[in-house]
């Protein structure tokens, strides 16, 4: 496990890359998962496979977009319609790529 968000309930798994498959066809048999002595039912299902650790990411950031808009459209009483303006208004941008070539200089002498 390279990930874990229990808010999201979402992990992300790191395998060998010729025994994907088999992770992928074991993750649906799992039907509890067990922690200091205490049971959680679960279900798992893949959402995506990626060939490196930072694709996966990429893609679990547009998938949490994704499912935010789905849930701020769904916005019923007054309090869920602050919220959503308050995320709406944020803008998520992109951070720069870290070609190396960046200026050291700090002008908040």
């Amino acid at each position: 496990v390279k990930y874990l968000n229990a808010y999201t309930g979402t992990a992300l798994l790191r395998c060998r890359k010729d025994s994907h498959r088999l992770l992928c066809s074991a993750l649906p048999l799992v039907r509890l998962l067990e922690s200091r002595g205490q049971r959680f039912p679960c279900a798992l299902r893949t959402l995506h496979v990626g060939g490196t650790i930072r694709s996966c990411q990429k893609f679990l950031i547009q998938y949490n977009r994704r499912e935010l808009l789905t849930l701020l459209q769904n916005c019923t009483n007054e309090g869920e319609r602050a919220i959503q303006q308050s995320v709406l208004s944020c803008s998520l941008t992109e951070e720069p790529s870290q070609s190396g070539d960046e200026d050291d200089d700090d002008d908040t002498d």
